[in-house]
């Protein structure tokens, strides 16, 4: 037999969802991007440390290389699933230690792995989800007595209205609600089909 007690704790959570441009429809994605660069530069230089997700390593890379030319060199790195191993240690490492002012990852940094104190999180473009927003942004602020810190950025107008109904979810305490579709052929189709690839079977 076992009971849930209620330690009566709640996290404390400062995220706000930020548009680098007024009007999306009237800018350039040149201009989305470039003054998005220079809002990232100046939270980088307002924090210790900072965590920045995005969605694929391609941005990843971007986004490192372009804050590297507006950072003393040597303060961004990339982290994900494409860097060898050694790479990736050593860029949690350097972070660790306080020699990175921001490390720019994927998923790849999403649970699991003690990277030492985050002041910021963020995110590039809309998390998708509200476990993962809830995850990432928890890497700021780890200890009780602070606020977990974050801030999505989006860079497309349809991305302002999924982040801004993520934030509330977090505001309002809901978690993502989990539909499990009951007898899905495609999904029996697709495992079919991969495992008569591996052998014969049988009807």
């Amino acid at each position: 037999p076992c009971r849930i007690v209620d330690a009566g704790f709640e996290r404390q959570w400062d995220i706000r969802v930020v548009a680098p441009v007024a009007d999306f429809l009237a800018a350039q994605s040149d201009t989305v991007w470039e003054t998005l660069f220079q809002e990232l530069t100046e939270w980088i230089l307002e924090h210790r440390t900072t965590l920045i997700f995005c969605p694929s390593r391609r941005m990843a890379e971007r986004l490192a290389r372009n804050l590297d030319e507006r950072l003393p060199e040597g303060h961004v790195a990339a982290h994900h699933g494409s860097l060898s191993r050694r790479a990736r240690l050593e860029a949690e490492e350097k972070l660790k230690r306080g020699e990175l002012r921001a490390l720019v990852a994927t998923s790849s940094l999403e649970l699991g792995i003690d990277i030492g104190t985050i002041d910021l999180v963020v995110q590039v473009q809309s998390p998708r989800n509200i476990a993962a927003a809830l995850q990432r942004i928890g890497r700021s602020g780890h200890l009780l007595s602070r606020a977990s810190k974050g801030r999505i950025v989006v860079t497309k107008g349809e991305e302002l209205l999924e982040a801004a109904a993520l934030v509330r979810a977090i505001g309002e305490r809901e978690l993502d609600h989990l539909r499990i579709p009951k007898q899905p052929l495609d999904v029996l189709s697709q495992q079919v089909v991969a495992a008569v690839a591996a052998e014969p079977w049988s009807v």
